[in-house]
């Protein structure tokens, strides 16, 4: 009878076979599962959304009027699509994605990847353009229980919060006296060009400046865009040992001059592009090693984190793939494992048998 020929060859492909098999079952047999800061997640959402609420009552009692074209759900955190505190053009499809209220789950998933806990020191740099995600930012802070430096300006690009009477920092205002949020900005600056409004209208400036001081709101100002970033940078540093720099929009001082940050797809970042020089807050965190979490293409993110990108109706608290992850069946990956190890072993013996049937000595695996 003739004997069947073992070579490596065909002990791989079996072996490879066996894994390919292994990963197919695996994938067809996986089910979901709640993530282990699902509770977490779900309150963070649920916050954002009691206070989402709240900005649309807002936007009613003080007239401001809510575009059905634009705000296609009715959100009231949809602004203009110019008004004389707009900065720059924004993506409106970007801008209604931020609005789901489970964006906040996603910060929260960020925050845990971190590693961080309740107590832990974050840098948090706000714009007008993202209010929706400015206060889902804040919500998860609150449910994680971190302590936030909060540095907000009030410039927006288009349809973010760009009503002259209702920038983002008003609604914050709204949100802490209603007692839906609980941590107000530290300090504010204008935004806009190199953060000082140099594309706004000097009167629409100071009517805003005066408001809000009039809240109580600490005004910062410096027209040197990199003395401004070092300023800022050193206010967040005095604050003790920063765990993360968060930042949420495209203020001038988060990249300085960079061409490539910008655009990224943002989310987690944890060390520079090695062709960015430029000197902005996302870069001098980075630069000493301390992780940012920057959130600005907010389609990919979403997209990302198992979020729908636009959507409508907008999503109830707890929707969505980010409070879910995938179980898989361990006997299948220890089966394949065992399977191929007893293929590599059999092989391997058999392999030896002909080798020394053919040599006539003992083969020792030399």
């Amino acid at each position: 009878m003739k004997r069947i020929k073992i070579t490596k060859t065909a002990v791989m492909l079996l072996s490879a076979g066996i894994l390919a098999l292994c990963w197919l079952l695996l994938n067809v047999t996986r089910t979901t599962v709640p993530a282990g800061d699902y509770e977490q997640k779900l309150r963070a959402s649920e916050m954002t959304r009691a206070c989402l609420e709240e900005i649309r009552r807002l936007k009613g009692e003080k007239g401001v009027p809510i575009s059905s074209m634009n705000d296609i759900n009715d959100t009231g955190v949809i602004g203009q699509d110019y008004s004389a505190i707009t900065t720059t053009l924004g993506n409106l499809e970007a801008k209604r994605t931020s609005t789901n209220p489970n964006m906040a789950a996603m910060v929260v998933d960020m925050f845990h990847e971190l590693g961080l806990e309740p107590g832990d020191k974050v840098a948090v740099n706000c714009s007008g353009s993202f209010p929706a995600l400015n206060i889902a930012v804040m919500c998860a802070v609150e449910v994680m229980e971190l302590d936030p430096l909060l540095i907000s300006s009030f410039g927006s690009s288009t349809h973010g919060a760009n009503d002259p009477e209702l920038t983002y920092l008003d609604m914050e205002h709204d949100l802490i006296e209603k007692g839906l949020l609980f941590h107000k900005s530290d300090y504010f600056s204008i935004g806009g060009l190199k953060d000082v409004g140099g594309d706004m209208a000097p009167e629409t400036v100071e009517a805003i400046r005066e408001r809000l001081t009039g809240y109580g709101y600490s005004f910062f100002y410096e027209e040197d865009l990199l003395e401004n970033i070092r300023l800022r940078y050193q206010l967040y540093r005095d604050y003790g040992d920063i765990r993360c720099f968060i930042n949420v929009g495209g203020n001038d001082v988060s990249f300085g001059n960079s061409k490539v940050i910008v655009y990224s797809d943002g989310g987690i970042l944890t060390a520079l592009p090695e062709n960015d020089h430029s000197t902005g807050l996302v870069q001098l965190f980075l630069a000493e090693g301390t992780p940012v979490i920057h959130l600005l293409n907010l389609k990919s993110l979403a997209s990302a984190y198992g979020l729908p990108i636009d959507p409508v109706p907008l999503p109830q608290p707890g929707e969505g793939g980010v409070y879910y992850r995938y179980a898989y069946r361990k006997e299948i990956a220890w089966g394949a494992l065992a399977l191929t190890a007893m293929v590599f072993y059999l092989g391997r013996s058999a392999f030896h048998d002909q080798r020394r049937q053919k040599t006539g000595r003992p083969d020792h695996g030399a």
